[in-house]
Protein backbone atom coordinates (compact mmCIF):
# COMPACT_ATOMS: atom_id res chain seq x y z
CA UNK A 1 0.00 0.00 0.00
CA UNK A 2 1.64 3.63 -0.97
CA UNK A 3 1.85 5.82 2.36
CA UNK A 4 1.23 8.94 0.35
CA UNK A 5 0.16 9.95 -3.48
CA UNK A 6 -0.55 12.95 -4.79
CA UNK A 7 -3.03 13.68 -7.50
CA UNK A 8 -2.68 16.70 -10.02
CA UNK A 9 -4.39 18.56 -12.65
CA UNK A 10 -2.06 17.87 -15.21
CA UNK A 11 1.17 16.67 -16.64
CA UNK A 12 2.87 20.45 -15.90
CA UNK A 13 2.13 20.49 -12.14
CA UNK A 14 3.07 16.58 -11.51
CA UNK A 15 6.45 17.76 -13.56
CA UNK A 16 7.09 20.25 -11.62
CA UNK A 17 5.68 18.39 -8.03
CA UNK A 18 7.79 15.73 -9.53
CA UNK A 19 10.96 18.13 -9.02
CA UNK A 20 9.94 19.05 -5.25
CA UNK A 21 11.80 16.37 -3.41
CA UNK A 22 7.99 15.34 -1.33
CA UNK A 23 7.57 11.79 -0.24
CA UNK A 24 5.08 9.70 -2.44
CA UNK A 25 3.51 8.96 -5.54
CA UNK A 26 2.38 11.41 -8.41
CA UNK A 27 -0.65 10.53 -10.72
CA UNK A 28 -2.74 12.94 -12.62
CA UNK A 29 -6.04 13.50 -13.27
CA UNK A 30 -7.27 16.23 -15.69
CA UNK A 31 -10.23 15.75 -17.87
CA UNK A 32 -11.61 19.08 -18.81
CA UNK A 33 -15.27 18.65 -17.49
CA UNK A 34 -16.18 22.35 -18.75
CA UNK A 35 -16.58 20.96 -22.72
CA UNK A 36 -18.56 18.57 -23.60
CA UNK A 37 -21.69 15.93 -21.86
CA UNK A 38 -21.01 15.05 -18.24
CA UNK A 39 -23.66 12.89 -17.67
CA UNK A 40 -25.28 10.70 -14.98
CA UNK A 41 -24.04 7.65 -16.32
CA UNK A 42 -22.45 4.33 -15.55
CA UNK A 43 -18.30 4.35 -15.80
CA UNK A 44 -18.34 2.65 -19.35
CA UNK A 45 -20.87 4.79 -20.88
CA UNK A 46 -19.05 7.89 -19.16
CA UNK A 47 -15.71 6.81 -20.76
CA UNK A 48 -17.57 6.27 -24.18
CA UNK A 49 -19.00 9.50 -24.47
CA UNK A 50 -16.12 11.53 -23.14
CA UNK A 51 -13.85 9.77 -25.69
CA UNK A 52 -16.22 10.73 -28.77
CA UNK A 53 -15.96 14.05 -27.56
CA UNK A 54 -12.45 14.12 -26.53
CA UNK A 55 -12.33 12.83 -30.65
CA UNK A 56 -13.86 15.06 -31.96
CA UNK A 57 -12.29 18.10 -30.26
CA UNK A 58 -8.64 16.91 -30.75
CA UNK A 59 -8.61 14.52 -33.20
CA UNK A 60 -7.15 10.84 -32.43
CA UNK A 61 -9.18 7.95 -31.19
CA UNK A 62 -12.16 8.23 -29.33
CA UNK A 63 -11.17 4.46 -27.95
CA UNK A 64 -8.33 5.91 -27.07
CA UNK A 65 -9.31 8.87 -24.79
CA UNK A 66 -11.89 6.89 -23.48
CA UNK A 67 -9.14 4.27 -21.79
CA UNK A 68 -7.26 7.33 -20.98
CA UNK A 69 -10.28 8.59 -18.79
CA UNK A 70 -10.36 5.22 -17.40
CA UNK A 71 -7.23 4.72 -16.79
CA UNK A 72 -6.80 7.76 -14.57
CA UNK A 73 -10.22 6.79 -12.84
CA UNK A 74 -8.37 3.58 -11.84
CA UNK A 75 -5.40 5.17 -10.72
CA UNK A 76 -7.81 6.88 -8.36
CA UNK A 77 -9.54 4.59 -6.83
CA UNK A 78 -6.17 2.67 -5.95
CA UNK A 79 -4.92 5.94 -4.55
CA UNK A 80 -7.40 5.66 -2.42
CA UNK A 81 -6.25 2.71 -0.80
CA UNK A 82 -3.66 5.16 0.23
CA UNK A 83 -2.80 5.90 4.08
CA UNK A 84 -2.78 9.73 2.73
CA UNK A 85 -4.23 11.34 -0.41
CA UNK A 86 -3.64 14.65 -1.24
CA UNK A 87 -5.53 16.74 -3.73
CA UNK A 88 -3.92 19.34 -6.13
CA UNK A 89 -6.92 21.39 -7.30
CA UNK A 90 -6.93 25.34 -7.28
CA UNK A 91 -9.72 27.55 -7.62
CA UNK A 92 -10.91 27.63 -11.58
CA UNK A 93 -13.38 26.16 -12.85
CA UNK A 94 -11.70 23.48 -14.54
CA UNK A 95 -9.85 22.38 -11.43
CA UNK A 96 -13.06 22.83 -9.41
CA UNK A 97 -15.22 20.28 -11.90
CA UNK A 98 -12.20 17.50 -11.53
CA UNK A 99 -12.41 18.08 -7.58
CA UNK A 100 -16.09 17.51 -7.12
CA UNK A 101 -15.88 14.28 -9.27
CA UNK A 102 -13.22 12.94 -7.68
CA UNK A 103 -14.49 13.63 -4.59
CA UNK A 104 -18.11 12.10 -4.94
CA UNK A 105 -16.13 9.41 -6.58
CA UNK A 106 -14.34 8.57 -3.50
CA UNK A 107 -17.19 8.50 -1.39
CA UNK A 108 -18.82 6.27 -3.35
CA UNK A 109 -15.77 3.91 -3.98
CA UNK A 110 -14.21 3.92 -0.81
CA UNK A 111 -12.10 7.36 0.93
CA UNK A 112 -8.54 6.89 1.95
CA UNK A 113 -7.66 7.07 5.61
CA UNK A 114 -6.58 10.91 5.28
CA UNK A 115 -7.50 13.13 2.61
CA UNK A 116 -6.23 16.31 2.60
CA UNK A 117 -6.23 19.34 -0.01
CA UNK A 118 -3.73 21.93 -1.69
CA UNK A 119 -6.51 24.35 -3.00
CA UNK A 120 -5.71 28.50 -3.77
CA UNK A 121 -6.96 31.44 -6.20
CA UNK A 122 -3.46 33.02 -5.11
CA UNK A 123 0.14 33.22 -4.31
CA UNK A 124 2.00 35.98 -3.16
CA UNK A 125 4.99 35.20 -5.73
CA UNK A 126 2.86 35.17 -8.79
CA UNK A 127 1.18 38.65 -9.27
CA UNK A 128 -1.15 36.73 -12.09
CA UNK A 129 -1.87 33.66 -10.55
CA UNK A 130 -3.60 31.19 -13.14
CA UNK A 131 -2.48 27.89 -11.51
CA UNK A 132 -0.21 25.43 -10.18
CA UNK A 133 1.90 25.02 -13.31
CA UNK A 134 3.42 28.61 -13.11
CA UNK A 135 5.05 27.68 -9.72
CA UNK A 136 8.42 26.59 -8.77
CA UNK A 137 9.20 22.97 -7.03
CA UNK A 138 9.76 24.46 -4.29
CA UNK A 139 7.03 26.91 -3.84
CA UNK A 140 4.60 23.65 -4.33
CA UNK A 141 6.56 21.94 -1.66
CA UNK A 142 5.79 25.28 0.66
CA UNK A 143 2.61 24.45 -0.12
CA UNK A 144 2.20 20.95 0.66
CA UNK A 145 3.28 21.62 4.00
CA UNK A 146 -0.04 23.98 4.54
CA UNK A 147 -2.08 21.36 2.91
CA UNK A 148 -5.42 20.99 4.96
CA UNK A 149 -7.78 18.05 6.20
CA UNK A 150 -11.29 17.54 3.68
CA UNK A 151 -14.00 17.44 6.35
CA UNK A 152 -17.33 15.42 5.91
CA UNK A 153 -19.08 18.97 4.74
CA UNK A 154 -16.43 19.10 1.93
CA UNK A 155 -17.39 16.07 0.66
CA UNK A 156 -21.09 15.82 0.86
CA UNK A 157 -20.85 19.77 -0.88
CA UNK A 158 -19.18 17.84 -3.70
CA UNK A 159 -21.43 14.98 -3.80
CA UNK A 160 -24.53 17.42 -3.73
CA UNK A 161 -22.82 19.75 -6.56
CA UNK A 162 -21.85 16.61 -8.80
CA UNK A 163 -25.32 15.56 -9.32
CA UNK A 164 -26.51 19.18 -9.96
CA UNK A 165 -23.36 19.53 -12.62
CA UNK A 166 -24.39 16.32 -14.34
CA UNK A 167 -28.39 16.82 -13.99
CA UNK A 168 -30.29 17.97 -17.33
CA UNK A 169 -31.72 21.24 -15.85
CA UNK A 170 -29.58 23.21 -14.11
CA UNK A 171 -31.93 24.93 -11.50
CA UNK A 172 -30.09 23.45 -8.50
CA UNK A 173 -27.29 25.43 -9.38
CA UNK A 174 -27.80 29.04 -8.06
CA UNK A 175 -29.35 27.24 -5.00
CA UNK A 176 -26.11 25.84 -4.46
CA UNK A 177 -24.14 28.62 -5.15
CA UNK A 178 -25.99 30.15 -2.64
CA UNK A 179 -25.46 27.74 0.00
CA UNK A 180 -21.71 25.88 -0.55
CA UNK A 181 -19.23 26.75 2.41
CA UNK A 182 -16.87 24.30 3.01
CA UNK A 183 -15.27 24.16 -0.55
CA UNK A 184 -14.15 27.56 -0.29
CA UNK A 185 -13.60 27.96 -4.59
CA UNK A 186 -16.66 25.90 -5.60
CA UNK A 187 -19.37 28.61 -5.16
CA UNK A 188 -17.41 30.68 -7.42
CA UNK A 189 -16.81 27.80 -10.11
CA UNK A 190 -20.38 26.74 -10.12
CA UNK A 191 -21.40 31.11 -10.88
CA UNK A 192 -18.95 30.38 -13.62
CA UNK A 193 -20.35 27.43 -14.92
CA UNK A 194 -24.03 29.00 -15.11
CA UNK A 195 -21.95 31.67 -17.00
CA UNK A 196 -21.19 29.62 -19.80
CA UNK A 197 -25.15 29.34 -20.67
CA UNK A 198 -26.20 31.72 -23.03
CA UNK A 199 -26.84 34.98 -21.80
CA UNK A 200 -30.60 36.67 -22.28
CA UNK A 201 -29.87 39.10 -24.88
CA UNK A 202 -26.95 37.81 -27.36
CA UNK A 203 -27.12 34.31 -26.79
CA UNK A 204 -23.24 34.03 -26.28
CA UNK A 205 -21.83 32.59 -23.35
CA UNK A 206 -19.65 34.75 -20.92
CA UNK A 207 -16.73 33.18 -22.64
CA UNK A 208 -18.06 34.11 -26.40
CA UNK A 209 -18.79 37.87 -25.71
CA UNK A 210 -14.75 38.10 -24.08
CA UNK A 211 -13.69 36.21 -26.85
CA UNK A 212 -15.47 38.34 -29.22
CA UNK A 213 -14.88 41.70 -27.31
CA UNK A 214 -11.09 40.97 -27.53
CA UNK A 215 -11.39 40.67 -31.28
CA UNK A 216 -13.39 43.51 -32.37
CA UNK A 217 -10.37 45.28 -30.00
CA UNK A 218 -7.85 44.08 -32.48
CA UNK A 219 -6.38 41.23 -30.91
CA UNK A 220 -6.11 38.95 -33.73
CA UNK A 221 -3.72 35.96 -32.84
CA UNK A 222 -4.49 32.91 -30.44
CA UNK A 223 -1.05 34.05 -28.14
CA UNK A 224 -2.83 37.86 -28.23
CA UNK A 225 -6.50 36.26 -27.31
CA UNK A 226 -5.42 33.84 -24.75
CA UNK A 227 -3.46 36.78 -22.52
CA UNK A 228 -6.51 39.47 -23.02
CA UNK A 229 -9.20 36.92 -21.77
CA UNK A 230 -7.36 35.74 -19.15
CA UNK A 231 -6.09 39.21 -17.58
CA UNK A 232 -10.17 39.62 -16.59
CA UNK A 233 -11.29 35.90 -16.03
CA UNK A 234 -9.32 33.79 -13.78
CA UNK A 235 -12.35 31.94 -12.74
CA UNK A 236 -11.90 29.93 -15.67
CA UNK A 237 -8.31 31.03 -17.85
CA UNK A 238 -8.68 30.45 -21.40
CA UNK A 239 -7.22 27.44 -22.73
CA UNK A 240 -6.03 25.98 -26.30
CA UNK A 241 -8.95 23.85 -26.58
CA UNK A 242 -11.35 26.27 -25.66
CA UNK A 243 -9.75 28.76 -27.72
CA UNK A 244 -9.65 26.89 -30.90
CA UNK A 245 -13.34 25.75 -30.20
CA UNK A 246 -14.95 29.21 -29.69
CA UNK A 247 -12.84 30.10 -32.36
CA UNK A 248 -14.25 27.09 -35.04
CA UNK A 249 -17.66 27.91 -33.64
CA UNK A 250 -17.59 31.78 -34.38
CA UNK A 251 -16.05 31.00 -37.91
CA UNK A 252 -18.88 28.19 -38.77
CA UNK A 253 -21.57 30.93 -37.80
CA UNK A 254 -20.38 33.81 -39.67
CA UNK A 255 -18.87 35.98 -36.78
CA UNK A 256 -15.29 35.84 -37.54
CA UNK A 257 -13.13 35.63 -41.07
CA UNK A 258 -9.30 34.40 -41.24
CA UNK A 259 -7.53 31.52 -39.98
CA UNK A 260 -3.85 32.34 -38.31
CA UNK A 261 -5.18 36.25 -37.75
CA UNK A 262 -9.03 36.57 -36.87
CA UNK A 263 -11.31 39.82 -37.40
CA UNK A 264 -14.65 40.26 -36.42
CA UNK A 265 -17.23 40.26 -39.10
CA UNK A 266 -20.32 42.96 -39.33
CA UNK A 267 -22.55 40.01 -38.10
CA UNK A 268 -20.22 39.22 -35.56
CA UNK A 269 -20.69 43.22 -34.35
CA UNK A 270 -24.04 43.08 -34.44
CA UNK A 271 -23.89 39.93 -32.20
CA UNK A 272 -21.66 41.35 -29.74
CA UNK A 273 -23.71 44.32 -29.62
CA UNK A 274 -27.12 42.38 -28.65
CA UNK A 275 -28.58 44.07 -31.96
CA UNK A 276 -28.84 39.70 -32.78
CA UNK A 277 -29.61 36.44 -30.77
CA UNK A 278 -27.12 34.10 -31.56
CA UNK A 279 -29.51 31.08 -30.49
CA UNK A 280 -32.50 31.96 -32.44
CA UNK A 281 -30.05 33.43 -35.53
CA UNK A 282 -27.77 31.05 -35.81
CA UNK A 283 -28.77 27.70 -33.47
CA UNK A 284 -26.56 26.32 -31.04
CA UNK A 285 -25.44 23.04 -30.32
CA UNK A 286 -23.14 22.67 -27.29
CA UNK A 287 -23.26 21.09 -23.79
CA UNK A 288 -22.58 22.51 -20.29
CA UNK A 289 -22.51 19.70 -18.04
CA UNK A 290 -25.43 17.31 -18.05
CA UNK A 291 -27.34 20.17 -19.94
CA UNK A 292 -28.00 20.27 -23.90
CA UNK A 293 -27.87 23.61 -25.68
CA UNK A 294 -29.75 22.31 -29.30
CA UNK A 295 -31.37 24.44 -31.77
CA UNK A 296 -32.66 27.48 -32.22
CA UNK A 297 -34.04 27.90 -28.57
CA UNK A 298 -35.55 27.63 -26.27
CA UNK A 299 -33.06 26.59 -24.44
CA UNK A 300 -31.28 27.83 -20.56
CA UNK A 301 -29.78 31.22 -20.03
CA UNK A 302 -27.81 32.78 -17.47
CA UNK A 303 -28.89 36.30 -16.78
CA UNK A 304 -25.86 37.48 -14.74
CA UNK A 305 -27.46 40.87 -13.89
CA UNK A 306 -30.07 39.24 -12.36
CA UNK A 307 -28.41 35.82 -11.09
CA UNK A 308 -30.71 33.76 -12.27
CA UNK A 309 -31.86 31.03 -14.93
CA UNK A 310 -34.52 31.04 -17.89
CA UNK A 311 -35.65 29.61 -21.07
CA UNK A 312 -35.90 31.32 -24.32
Amino acid sequence: MERIVHVCNGDSTADTLSLADLPGDIRVWADALDLGPVLPVSDAEHYKVRGEMWAQLSGGSAADSAQRLADWDKGIDEAAKAEELILWFEHDLFDQLALVRLLARLARKGLPQQLTIVSIDRHPEVPNFIGFGQLKPEQLAELWARRTPLSRDAIDEAITAWIAITAADPRALPFLVRRVKALPFLSGALERQLEELPDPTSGLSRTERQLLAAIARGEATAAALVKATQAIDPRYPMTDVVLSKTLKTFARIGYTDGTDTVAITALGRQALAGAIDRVHEQGIDDWRGGVRLHGKGPVWRWDSRERKLLER
